[in-house]
């Protein structure tokens, strides 16, 4: 399993921004993506931080993924009228999972 963890620090209208293109385009666009297992985007308000994490099924599942996901982005912003590029992570990383604890499936 891979994880990839893309950092954005921002503040005011910059975050709310990032808020919302997650919510309104990367959300749908990458849901089914093949290979994604989970994805999570955390936000801290008073730091002024922003976290996108993804969890892969095999280390070349995101590079497989992406072009069709940034794709689903472009056509989604075009269709809103959004002309403006999002803008970049601040730093993005990306680490294997060595070990888990998944409580999401109960033993009796």
């Amino acid at each position: 399993m891979i994880v990839t963890i893309a950092t954005f620090e921002e503040s005011g209208e910059q975050l709310d921004e990032g808020m919302r293109h997650v919510q309104e385009e990367v959300v749908p666009s990458i849901r089914g993506a093949a290979g994604l297992r989970a994805a999570y985007w955390l936000v801290d308000r008073e730091a002024g931080k922003r976290l996108s994490v993804t969890v892969w099924n095999d280390p070349n599942a995101p590079a497989a993924a992406w072009p069709g996901v940034m794709a689903s982005i472009k056509r989604l912003r075009e269709e809103a009228g959004r002309t403006e590029p999002q803008r970049a992570p601040d730093r993005s990383e990306r680490f294997e999972v060595f070990a888990e604890v998944d409580d999401a499936v109960r033993r009796p």
